[in-house]
Order: structure tokens, then sequence, then C-alpha cells
């Protein structure tokens, strides 16, 4: 279901209420007035870019490599310790 924004005429707040494209809503949720109107809201495009083409694998490999870096690092720190 949409969302739509809308704001008091009286009171000025803006609120979201989901609803069909045809339906409507006729009253404030903040203090009962019937002079609403809806704000125009601008499309958002969730879908994510892709900046980076990798192969299968690039993450994992590059995962291992600073798990070995990490691990070797607190081998020395341990060594130091000793």
């Amino acid at each position: 279901m949409p969302t739509y924004v809308y704001e008091c005429t009286e009171c000025e707040k803006q609120f979201k209420v989901s609803h069909l494209m045809t339906e409507s809503y006729e009253n404030c949720d903040f203090c009962e007035s019937k002079g609403i109107q809806r704000v125009p809201t601008l499309f958002t495009n969730l879908s994510k870019k892709i900046t980076k083409k990798s192969k299968v694998g690039d993450a994992t490999k590059e995962f291992i490599e600073q798990s070995k870096e990490e691990l070797q690092q607190q081998k020395k720190d341990l060594d130091n310790e000793r």
C-alpha cells in the first residue's frame, strides 16, 4: 500500500498515511481538522547501484586475506606478551 504525506492547513503539522490510491484521507491526525492537503513527494529509487563489477568469490578472498593478516598480528602480539 502506498504511503502519502499530508499537511494540515490549521495546525501545519505533517503526517504519513498508508491507503490505496482510490481512497482519500479526511481528518488531521493531530487536531482532527478537515483542512488537510496531500504533500507532493519525490520518488526514491531504492535499487542498489553497482559501481564495481567483481567476480564470484572476490569478497570471500578479500575477507580471507584480511583475516590472515589479523591472525598474524594477533600471533605477534601474543609473542610480545610472553
